[in-house]
């Protein structure tokens, strides 16, 4: 999912969000209720690296295409790079 921290929600919450179970659908793992109570607050420290901006617009065409992690968001990304002149690997999306 491009990058809206729903990968956070078993962390905090103990299971992903209904909105993405619903997109994702059974590709998704299912928790017990014993990881989930694990899952919770499991973490000591999270860190973000940032290093450029994906732009995205609604795709829901991409509803009907093969399920992937591209897809499952239903949106397409276009990227600005603020590397631009550096030829570090991680100026690309």
């Amino acid at each position: 999912m491009l990058n809206d921290f729903r990968f956070m929600d078993p962390l905090t919450s103990g299971d992903y969000p209904k909105s993405m179970r619903s997109l994702v659908r059974t590709r998704l793992p299912k928790f017990t209720a014993d990881q989930a109570r694990q899952l919770i607050g499991s973490f000591d420290f999270i860190g973000l690296n940032y290093y450029s901006t994906t732009y995205s617009s609604d795709a829901p065409q991409l509803s009907n295409a093969n399920p992937s992690y591209i897809t499952d968001s239903l949106v397409t990304a276009a990227c600005e790079h603020f590397f631009q002149h550096s030829i570090s690997f991680y100026q690309f999306c």
